[in-house]
């Protein structure tokens, strides 16, 4: 049956009466025999259940209703619910279910080792006094799940509110915003729809996100998805991006058990403002605090290990490195792979700090390239079948971004972009503007005359710490730490866009001497300061080092190009002069070296 939605005190539309709204004080109605009801009118569901963000009129509550094997195994039980008015006292619709389930002859012979599902699909979340009371409904009733739905949040901004949601997730309720999947649900199975289909207004799955991700901030739980316009807000690595304030982390957690893959999680993380009232933080969390509470409460387990991969707007400040570094030295069982968009306040020593203790630490850090931006559109974007949309300057900005990050790190590159070879590498005669140092790097380890690893990558010299570092020290620094060992032997080859100075070439003699076992070859594309004597002595003592110093042809040249550039298929364009520099420099090297000075 449906329910009387004639009578005289129904609150009128757009009238602004408090959802506890009575009936005129001489009505004398019969007892509220409405409730449950059948369906609804399809006005009434469009009017009480759209997602709208600052809705007017919308003083009643519904409950559409859906229980499964409480009347038999098998059984499927649907109804709605309303608020009654009359007679006093005026009960929520919450309280009314609870009242007529519980003197229901099935409700009292549940079996307490099983589960039985309800599902409430409802037009405004539950308030206080409703939450806590079906917070002691669930604690009475063990084997009773109940998964609440709701399009709107009633008053999600007010704290004793929030902590009313808090304290029905606490108890084990399920709590979600309905997507627009749900709208549709309902409308097929609780509406009086006379055979139409159901019709997505607009803004309903934008509004969907909104509110979702303000219920997952509330309960401190993971967001499904994000939003594609909040993706391309939040994510994108432009070089200045500082009015954005939100952290976002898209994350993966795989459990792995006898190195087996067992369980896989998913989801996304946001920085939290502070809500001043019990039970809720009164400092913001963070986005990295946020996944590893979560983390530590719903997953964590001793015996398994975990592998976990964010996907991050932002880089991780020194407060949060210092966080996850201690909860990954508690936790050994715990991997963490680390790629971030963009680098938060990536010139202050104290941020870099924070990056390079993630990395002593054991985490993996590096930048997301384009195809991780397009990983995380694909797996953690509502994006409704769109391909992802690469934006301009999107693989400039990571070249850009990955090399300050290796920086920091004192780590290799991969590989360099087009645009910086072609501007380094070429050999002209006067370069005098070109103030950066690229080596390109091979190392491959032998023992017993087989080949046993092999590393490639690219150095730059730096600008931290406090004192530059070389890209020849740079190289030297990593080897040293990284690769190094007194029982293999090492052919090491260098191809650099400048010949070493006498300062670098010193120490790379020094190293030489130290390890007999490292053998040397230094190509390179110009003579720095090549009439400067001191210049001359530093190429002289790596000669006698024993270190094979020679020119760049240019073969050496197209060999870079194909395996130290993000060439992305690209054929070697073989600049004007490329061969009319290369016998020139070459001369005046031979030249340096055959003429030794004092």
């Amino acid at each position: 049956m449906r329910s009387r939605h004639s009578r005289k005190a129904e609150p009128v539309l757009g009238t602004s009466i408090s959802r506890e709204a009575a009936w005129p004080e001489d009505d004398t109605m019969e007892p509220w025999l409405s409730n449950p009801m059948e369906k609804l009118y399809a006005d009434y569901f469009y009017f009480h259940f759209t997602n709208r963000l600052t809705p007017q009129g919308r003083n009643g509550c519904y409950i559409c209703y859906e229980m499964e094997g409480i009347r038999s195994p098998t059984s499927v039980d649907r109804g709605v619910f309303e608020n009654e008015f009359y007679p006093k006292p005026r009960v929520h619709t919450e309280v009314c279910f609870l009242n007529w389930f519980t003197k229901l002859p099935w409700a009292k012979t549940l079996d307490p080792g099983k589960k039985y599902t309800i599902t409430w699909y409802m037009s405004w979340s539950p308030c206080v006094d409703c939450a806590e009371q079906v917070a002691e409904f669930l604690k009475k009733h063990n084997c009773v799940r109940l998964r609440i739905k709701f399009p709107r949040l009633y008053h999600g901004n007010k704290p004793k509110y929030q902590q009313g949601l808090r304290n029905l997730d606490a108890a084990g309720a399920e709590l979600a915003v309905m997507c627009p999947e749900d709208f549709k649900y309902c409308w097929d199975n609780f509406v009086d729809n006379l055979g139409w289909s159901f019709w997505y207004w607009k803004g309903i799955r934008w509004n969907y996100h909104v509110l979702d991700e303000k219920l997952r901030e509330i309960l401190c739980n993971p967001m499904s998805s994000l939003s594609p316009r909040t993706y391309n807000f939040h994510f994108p690595n432009l070089p200045f991006a500082s009015e954005w304030n939100n952290t976002y982390i898209c994350f993966q957690v795989e459990e792995r058990k006898n190195s087996s893959p067992k369980t896989y999680y998913k989801g996304v993380f946001r920085n939290q403002p502070s809500h001043l009232q019990q039970g809720y933080p009164e400092e913001p969390l963070h986005a990295e605090q946020c996944f590893l509470s979560w983390f530590d409460d719903k997953c964590l387990s001793p015996p398994v290990d975990y592998n976990v991969t964010w996907y991050m707007s932002w880089s991780p400040c020194l407060e949060c490195a210092e966080e996850v570094v201690s909860f990954l030295e508690e936790h050994e069982n715990v991997s963490l792979t680390i790629s971030i968009s963009r680098l938060y306040n990536c010139d202050d020593e104290d941020e870099q700090h924070g990056l390079q203790l993630l990395h002593e630490a054991g985490a993996q850090v590096a930048m997301m390239s384009p195809e991780d931006f397009k990983y995380c559109w694909d797996t953690f974007v509502d994006n409704l079948g769109w391909s992802f949309w690469y934006w301009k300057g999107i693989r400039r900005n990571y070249y850009a971004l990955d090399e300050k990050l290796r920086e920091i790190l004192c780590n290799p590159m991969s590989s360099l972009s087009p645009r910086t070879y072609n501007f380094h590498f070429p050999n002209l005669p006067f370069a005098s503007g070109w103030n950066n140092t690229y080596i390109c790097f091979q190392v491959e380890e032998r023992k017993n005359n087989c080949l046993k690893s092999y590393y490639k990558g690219v150095f730059r010299n730096q600008g931290y710490p406090e004192e530059p570092l070389h890209a020849e020290q740079c190289f030297l620094s990593w080897f040293d730490d990284k690769c190094l060992s007194p029982r293999v032997d090492y052919n090491v080859t260098w191809y650099m866009s400048w010949s070493p100075c006498l300062e670098c070439a010193e120490e790379v003699v020094s190293f030489l001497e130290e390890h007999e076992n490292v053998s040397l070859t230094i190509s390179f594309s110009r003579l720095y300061n090549c009439d400067d004597e001191d210049q001359q002595r530093g190429l002289q003592l790596l000669h006698e080092a024993g270190a094979q110093v020679a020119m760049m042809c240019p073969e050496d040249f197209e060999y870079c190009w194909d395996s130290f550039v993000d060439n992305r298929g690209r054929s070697f364009w073989y600049w004007h002069g490329i061969c009319w520099n290369y016998h020139v420099l070459d001369e005046k090297l031979r030249e340096i070296l055959r003429f030794r000075l004092p």
